[in-house]
This record gives structure tokens, C-alpha cells and sequence, in this order.
């Protein structure tokens, strides 16, 4: 039975961190009305996600 830890993980905290990050960079992007950034923030929020779900699952086969 997995073990529920309440995202207190390192790939919560990661992939958390990222997606944060994200939202600020493409809201930034938006004020400036600067296309290239929003989608840069866009594409790093994918990117969070992706990192977040393989690094649970690579944890959680270790176990």
C-alpha cells in the first residue's frame, strides 16, 4: 500500500517551485506584452509537471 505523505517530497516541492516560477515569469510576460516570455512560462509549467510525475514514479518503484 503506498504511503501517503502529503506532497512532502522532494518532487513536490520541485515540481511546486517550478510551476510557481512559471506562473510569475508568464504573468510577467503578459504585463510586457512580451509573447516569448509568456510562452517561456507556459512551456517551463509543462516541463514542472513532467519533472514532478516522473520523479514520483521513479521514487515510488524504489520502494
Amino acid at each position: 500500500m503506498p504511503k501517503d505523505n502529503h506532497g512532502q517530497t522532494p518532487a513536490a516541492w520541485t515540481g511546486t517551485f517550478l510551476i510557481i516560477a512559471a506562473s510569475v515569469i508568464s504573468t510577467v510576460g503578459l504585463v510586457r506584452n512580451d509573447w516569448q516570455m509568456f510562452w517561456l512560462g507556459i512551456g517551463i509549467t509543462f516541463l514542472g509537471g513532467f519533472i514532478w510525475i516522473v520523479w514520483e514514479k521513479l521514487n515510488s518503484r524504489r520502494k
